[in-house]
């Protein structure tokens, strides 16, 4: 598909997919090599932000030597863009101050942008040219802020002198005046926030120095200024999208856990027949052992219907294996039942493409063309992301 798209700009010597080495599944950057500069540069022009199924893709120069990207130099990082403002449009506004090695705009999973974006310039001059032009401009009648790219280590570093605390379980009804003078007994305050919520009052401190912020997150506090039955919570205060990273790296650790855990013991049913529930598919593995969870999948219609399979899970993975050997197989119902191990869904696609691979490579079929064999080993060179 890609050598098909690119050689009708000019001869491609060759192009190359990266691919994971387990799993063999696109890593979604590739590299073509073109036989003439002049072609890779009609192809940068031309197919930028062009659309393979369904997604677009970036092309840039590929530079062998990473030290410019890993330094961040040159690069600038700009938020509050108007929601119609796709990749083009961004690269169109800042291509201006000088030649752009990357230009990319965040986007959700549903592909719709979630109003930030990151354009590397070759050169820190022009980075800086574009932040003192454009920065407070209004762009489609939303004001932009455009500011040097800090990387998440260095943001790291300088939470680590934060000087703002989060307060939460304050008792119903407490007035500002008691809030701040129960927390300046930890030092001079700035300046700070009390807010009423449906579940109750929480607040902020900010602090003078950051070893006063300190003294307040890891003092024990007065039971006085919580809400009956809780503990007062302090603690650095922290940006809605670097809490939703914290839960969500906090839960991937959890499922982790849990999946390691019962990987052994975790087993994957399938053939039910559309009568069968969660509940009578535990009752029907109960007499094996101790049984953690059981599920049968379901479809979104209302009300819902089975989707012919589920999942057992066993406390022990000795009563995991009986039941495998006694019910895979078994008749329940009109059908007999498939009960196996339960495997993770990128773990049995693996499976599936290694086997498919091995089959595919037992059938004759015509060779694949020269030029799609080599490596890119040369300039000029190019990398579409994909």
């Amino acid at each position: 598909m890609l050598f098909d798209l690119f050689k009708a700009v000019g001869p491609v010597l060759s192009i190359r997919v990266c691919r994971d080495a387990t799993t063999r599944r696109s890593l979604g950057y590739a590299y073509v090599n073109f036989q003439n500069a002049s072609d890779a540069e009609r192809a940068l022009d031309t197919l930028n932000y062009h659309h393979i199924k369904n997604q677009q893709i970036r092309i840039m120069w590929s530079h062998r030597d990473p030290s410019l990207r890993k330094t961040g130099q040159g690069n600038i990082f700009i938020k509050n863009l108007h929601e119609s403002i796709d990749n083009q449009t961004l690269y169109d506004t800042f291509s201006q101050f000088g030649n752009i090695l990357s230009c990319k705009l965040a986007t959700n999973a549903n592909g719709e942008s979630r109003k930030y974006g990151f354009v590397h310039f070759e050169s820190e001059a022009s980075a800086q040219a574009a932040i003192d032009k454009v920065n407070g401009m209004l762009l489609k009648s939303e004001e932009v802020q455009v500011k040097k790219f800090v990387r998440h280590s260095d943001r790291m570093k300088e939470h680590a002198n934060y000087t703002n605390v989060y307060v939460k379980y304050l008792k119903p009804g407490i007035a500002e005046e008691t809030f701040k003078e129960y927390f300046e007994k930890f030092g001079p305050i700035k300046s700070i926030c009390l807010r009423v919520h449906e579940l109750g009052p929480y607040g902020f401190a900010d602090y003078n120095e950051h070893a006063d912020a300190v003294k307040a997150t890891q003092e024990e506090h007065s039971p006085d200024m919580a809400s009956e039955g809780q503990s007062l919570y302090v603690a650095r205060a922290m940006k809605k999208t670097e809490r939703k990273m914290l839960h969500q790296k906090r839960f991937s650790q959890l499922k982790a856990q849990r999946v390691n855990e019962f990987s052994a013991s975790n087993l994957y049913v399938k053939n039910l027949e559309d009568s069968v529930d969660s509940e009578s598919l535990r009752q029907t593995f109960s007499r094996f052992g101790e049984i953690v969870s059981a599920k049968v999948m379901t479809d979104n219609r209302e009300p819902p219907q089975s989707r012919g399979f589920g999942f057992v899970c066993f406390k022990e993975v000795e009563h995991a294996n009986k039941a495998i050997s006694e019910m895979n197989g078994h008749q329940v119902g009109s059908k007999p039942l498939y009960v196996n191990v339960a495997q993770r869904k990128e773990v049995r696609r693996a499976t599936l493409e290694i086997q498919y691979a091995a089959r595919m490579s037992r059938m004759p079929g015509p060779a694949m063309p020269t030029q799609m064999m080599s490596y890119p080993m040369q300039q000029p060179m190019y990398s579409a992301l994909i």
